[in-house]
C-alpha cells in the first residue's frame, strides 16, 4: 500500500460544488423558457434571461470538472491505481447506467408527448421504445444531463496515465501569473472546434466540448498538487474578477454594437478567456469566505450528487404539467424552480439516502459512516 498523507478537506471546494450544482437547477428551469430548444418548452419566453443563461452556461460545469479535477489528486494520494479506479467506478459509471434506464427515459417520454410523437403510457414508452436502445434524438435511449457523468468517467482513464506520473514527479511549479495563461488553451480549443463540432453531449462528434472539459479537469488537478494554490488564488481574486467582468461587459458592448457576432473568431478567445477568470475567481473567493464546515455543509455535499442526477428528470415532469397552464412565464418559472427545489430535496432525503441499493445507484457511499464534526478551518492554512 502506498504511504499515505494527512486528509485534510477542502470545505471551500464542497461549498463550490453544492452551490454550482444548486444554480443547475435554477439554469435548467430557466431553459424551458429562452427559446434555445430543449425537453419541454413554454410557448412564451423570458428574454431578460437569456444573457444570464448565456453567461451560466459558461461558468457552470467548468467549475465542477475543474473541482473533479482537483478532487482526483486529493484521491490519488491515499490510494493505490486500482483501488481509485475501483472507486470512480462505482461513483461514476454505475449511476450513469442506472440513469440511463430509470431516470433518464421520462425525460424523452414527457418531450415525447409535449410534441405530439407519443400518446401512450409510460410503461408502454419503455417497452417498445426505450428499450429498443436506439440512441437520442432519432430514438429514445440516452444519457441526457448525465453527460457530465460519462465524460468524467472518460476523463479518469484518459488521464489517469499524466496523473500518475505527475504524482510520482517532485517538480511542482510555484503559483504565479502563469496561472492567468491557463485561458489560452481554452480559447484556443474554442476558435478552432467550437464552430466544426457544436455542443452535443453525444461523446463521438463533441471535439469542442470534450477538449474543453478534458482541459479543465487536468488544470483542477494541477492545481491541487501545488502547494500554496489556493491561497495565492484567494489573493488574486479581485484581479480575476474585475478582469472576468471587463471581458464580458466588452463582449455584451461589442455584440449590442454589432462590432462582433456571436461564434467569431473575437467571441471565441473573449468567451473562452473569460470562463478561466471566473473559474479563479470562484476559486479564491471561495477559499478566502467558505473555507469553514457547519452541519449544512455535511449534509449537502453528500446530497449534491444525488440532486444533480434527479434534478433534470424532476424539472421536465414539473414543468411539463405548468407550462399547460395560461400563468406567466415569471410565475410559471418559479413555480417550476420552487417545486423541483422541494422535489429533489425530499426524494433525497426521505429516500434515496435510507437505502443501501439507492446510495450505491445515486453515488453516496453504501453507509454514512460517522460524520466528520464540523470545525472551522483557518482562512491561510495550506496542508497538501
Amino acid at each position: 500500500m502506498p504511504a499515505t498523507t494527512p486528509k485534510v478537506r477542502h470545505d471551500f471546494l464542497d461549498w463550490l460544488r453544492v452551490i454550482a450544482i444548486f444554480v443547475l437547477i435554477f439554469f435548467h428551469t430557466g431553459m424551458i423558457f429562452v427559446g434555445w430548444g430543449w425537453h419541454v418548452v413554454n410557448p412564451q419566453t423570458i428574454p431578460s434571461l437569456v444573457w444570464p443563461m448565456d453567461i451560466a452556461h459558461r461558468l457552470r460545469m467548468p467549475l465542477l470538472f475543474v473541482i473533479a479535477g482537483a478532487g482526483m489528486w486529493f484521491a490519488l494520494r491515499n490510494r493505490d491505481t486500482v483501488h481509485f479506479l475501483r472507486e470512480r467506478t462505482i461513483k461514476l459509471l454505475l449511476p450513469l447506467i442506472v440513469g440511463m434506464f430509470l431516470i433518464v427515459p421520462p425525460q424523452i417520454w414527457f418531450e415525447r408527448l409535449l410534441q405530439g410523437q407519443w400518446h401512450g403510457s409510460y410503461a408502454s414508452f419503455y417497452l417498445s421504445r426505450v428499450l429498443q436502445f436506439e440512441p437520442y434524438p432519432a430514438g429514445d435511449f440516452s444519457w441526457h444531463h448525465l453527460w457530465f457523468v460519462l465524460y468524467l468517467y472518460v476523463y479518469v482513464l484518459l488521464l489517469l496515465p499524466a496523473m500518475l506520473w505527475w504524482k510520482r514527479s517532485t517538480f511542482r511549479p510555484a503559483p504565479g501569473k502563469w496561472l492567468f495563461l491557463l485561458g489560452l488553451p481554452l480559447a484556443l480549443n474554442e476558435i478552432l472546434l467550437k464552430a466544426r463540432f457544436p455542443e452535443t453531449g453525444n461523446l463521438i462528434n463533441d471535439w469542442y466540448v470534450f477538449n474543453h472539459y478534458l482541459l479543465l479537469t487536468a488544470y483542477g488537478y494541477l492545481m491541487a498538487s501545488i502547494p500554496g494554490i489556493w491561497q495565492w488564488l484567494a489573493s488574486c481574486r479581485h484581479m480575476a474578477l474585475g478582469a472576468g467582468v471587463a471581458l464580458i461587459t466588452l463582449l455584451i458592448v461589442l455584440f449590442h454594437t454589432s462590432t462582433i457576432q456571436h461564434d467569431s473568431m473575437a467571441d471565441h478567445m473573449l468567451a473562452g478567456t473569460f470562463t478561466w477568470l471566473c473559474v479563479m475567481a470562484f476559486l479564491g473567493y471561495g477559499q478566502r469566505y467558505l473555507s469553514f464546515a457547519n452541519p449544512l455543509l455535511l449534509w449537502a455535499r453528500e446530497a449534491s450528487y444525488p440532486v444533480y442526477i434527479l434534478h433534470q428528470t424532476v424539472i421536465v415532469a414539473i414543468g411539463y404539467q405548468v407550462i399547460q397552464y395560461s400563468w406567466t412565464p415569471w410565475t410559471k418559472y418559479f413555480v417550476i424552480l420552487l417545486l423541483s427545489i422541494v422535489s429533489c430535496l425530499l426524494l433525497y432525503q426521505y429516500c434515496l439516502r435510507r437505502f443501501t441499493v439507492l446510495r450505491l445507484a445515486f453515488g453516496m457511499k453504501a453507509s454514512t459512516g460517522k460524520p466528520r464534526q464540523a470545525m472551522p478551518v483557518p482562512v491561510h492554512e495550506d496542508v497538501q
